[in-house]
């Protein structure tokens, strides 16, 4: 049974409701909020050197970078550069996207290299956005219905922002959407777990690491 991290902010009375209304089971009642589908894509978000910085500790990677995490960053790649390895021995498509600040002229500019640890193969796909979502202004969409696949797997950042813009609006084209949380991280722990806890009970399959890789084994076998 996963053990959700967002679990030590709830109230008696929040876990009543979760309970007596149906979300630990089925999450929204108004369409088909979890699933896991059969034809899953890896989307990793914006693992970029603005984003993630050194390891160091956040206070000191902002100094270098206003957006840099530091080890919150480093602590997620730990478990996102494995699960990179695994998605891709199990012939799971990887695709990456970047956001390119409109202060920024050269998309080429080192800041926004995705970091070498979970940078991308040779031939996976790398999407460039402009805004939160993957899907905005991008052929994310026409590339998922190419490939014929019906779900994503979301790793990256962040999970209040750019993770969850992507997540719900894969959900509302009709995609089903797994968020492995340990390879997920956000600036701010409150928006990190409150964003998760929004995405599990409302879009997505809120799951540890290891079940969405025993998921994987079972689709590719």
């Amino acid at each position: 049974m996963t053990v959700h991290i967002w679990e030590d902010l709830l109230s008696e009375r929040d876990k009543q409701v979760i309970t007596k209304a149906g979300y630990d089971k089925e999450g929204a009642s108004s369409w088909e909020s979890r699933g896991a589908g059969t034809n899953p894509l890896v989307l990793v978000i914006d693992m970029q050197r603005l984003v993630v910085g050194d390891n160091v500790p956040i206070l000191d990677a902002i100094e270098d970078y206003r957006t840099a995490m530091g080890e919150v960053a480093w602590e997620a790649i730990d478990h996102i550069e494995p699960f990179l390895e695994f998605a891709r021995s199990n012939d799971i498509p990887v695709a990456y996207t970047r956001v390119i600040p409109s202060s920024y002229d050269d998309p080429e500019h080192e800041d926004l290299q995705i970091v070498d640890p979970v940078a991308p193969e040779e031939g996976e796909t790398v999407i460039d956005k402009t805004y939160a979502s993957a899907f905005y202004g991008t052929d994310l969409l026409s590339r998922l219905v190419r490939g014929g696949h019906d779900s994503v797997i979301i790793v990256g950042n962040s999970t209040s922002g750019c993770v969850r813009a992507t997540a719900i609006d894969a959900q509302q084209n009709g995609f089903d959407v797994l968020l492995p949380q340990e390879c997920l991280f956000d600036r701010i722990e409150a928006s990190h777990k409150v964003a998760l806890l929004d995405l599990w009970m409302k879009y997505a399959e809120v799951l540890e690491r290891e079940e969405v890789e025993a998921y994987i084994e079972e689709v590719s076998g």
